[in-house]
C-alpha cells in the first residue's frame, strides 16, 4: 500500500525532518484509517520538538525495511521481533506495541495462528509430516521462528516437514496454500484478521490447526538518535492511540489499544530462535 498523504506531511520540513512509518500491516483496505495515524503520529512527535514526516517504505522488501529501521533518517516505526532482536537493538528503542482486538491479551502479547489446507486430512501440528510449509522470510517472528517452536513442540527432526519455501510475505503465503503450492503456514494473528475480513479468498478453505508461542506483539520503535527521551516519545504516542477522535480509524485496522513494553520484553525471542533452527533450519 502507499500511502496518499498531503505534501506537507510527505516532505521533510526541514533538514532535520526524520521518518514515521507503518509499515507491518500496511494493507490498502485500511489505508485511509493508516493515514489518519500516520498524521497524528507526525504530530504527536512534532508536539515534543521532533521534526517528522510520513515515509512509505516497501513492506515486501524485507532489506530496504533494515535499511530503514537502522537510518539515523528515522524516527518511528514499526519492526517485527524477530529482527529487533537479532539485527536493530542496537539502532532502536521499543517503546511499546498497539494491542490487537481479539488477538493480543493485555500486555500486548499474541500467538500466530498455523494453517494447513482444508483439503488435507490434518488437524494438528503433530499430523504436518511430509507436508510443505511457507515461511513469509527467515527473519520473520510469526512466519519463521513462531512455526519451528510449534514443530518443535512435537518433533526434534529436522526432516519431519519438507523444506520450506518463502513467500516475501504472509498475504502470499496464504496465495500458495490457495495455489496448491504448498500446504500449511503460520501467519500473525492480526494480519490473519484483517485478511479474512478484506481478502476472504486467502484465508476461505483453510484449517485452524495450532498456534504459535505467547510472544510479544510487533514493537513500535524509535532510534536511539532521537534527542526525545523514551519515556516521552512512549507518553506521546500513547496518547495517539488513546484520542476519541482516531477510535473509529484504529478499529478499522483492528488496533484497540496501546501497552509500554521495552527492549527486555523481547529477550526470550532468540531463545525460540535456537529452538527453531532445529527443525526448520535457516541455513
Amino acid at each position: 500500500a502507499r500511502y496518499l498523504q498531503s505534501p506537507s506531511l510527505l516532505q521533510p520540513t526541514n533538514s532535520t525532518s526524520r521518518s514515521v512509518s507503518l509499515p507491518m500491516y500496511d494493507f490498502p483496505e485500511v489505508q485511509d484509517s493508516t493515514e489518519k495515524l500516520l498524521a497524528a503520529l507526525v504530530e504527536a512527535l512534532e508536539s515534543c520538538n521532533e521534526t517528522a514526516h510520513v515515509q512509505t517504505p516497501d513492506s515486501s522488501v524485507h532489506a530496504e525495511l533494515m535499511k530503514m529501521w537502522r537510518s539515523n533518517d528515522m524516527v518511528l516505526s514499526q519492526s517485527c521481533g524477530l529482527p529487533f532482536m537479532e539485527e536493530l537493538h542496537q539502532f532502536v528503542t521499543v517503546i511499546g506495541t498497539p494491542t490487537w482486538t481479539d488477538v493480543s491479551d493485555e500486555h500486548g502479547r499474541y500467538q500466530t495462528v498455523i494453517v494447513v489446507r482444508e483439503s488435507l486430512d490434518v488437524s494438528s501440528v503433530a499430523e504436518l509430516g511430509g507436508l510443505r510449509p511457507v515461511v513469509s522470510n527467515t527473519q520473520s517472528l510469526s512466519g519463521w521462528c513462531s512455526l519451528g517452536v510449534a514443530i518443535a513442540e512435537v518433533t526434534n527432526d529436522s526432516s519431519f516437514v519438507r523444506p520450506f519455501v518463502q513467500s516475501g510475505g504472509h498475504a502470499r503465503s496464504l496465495q500458495m496454500l490457495q495455489d496448491n503450492n504448498a500446504d500449511f503456514a503460520s501467519i500473525d494473528a492480526a494480519t490473519f484478521r484483517l485478511l479474512k475480513r478484506h481478502r476472504p479468498k486467502l484465508t476461505n478453505g483453510l484449517r485452524l490447526i495450532g498456534h504459535g508461542p505467547v510472544v510479544p506483539a510487533t514493537p513500535i520503535i524509535v532510534s536511539k538518535s532521537s534527542t526525545v527521551d523514551a519515556d516521552e516519545l512512549y507518553r506521546v504516542v500513547s496518547g495517539v492511540f488513546g484520542r476519541s477522535d482516531l477510535q473509529a480509524a484504529l478499529a478499522d485496522i483492528g488496533i484497540s489499544g496501546f501497552v509500554r513494553l521495552a527492549n527486555s520484553d523481547y529477550d526470550g525471542v532468540l531463545e525460540l530462535v535456537k529452538i527453531a533452527e532445529v527443525v526448520l533450519p535457516r541455513n
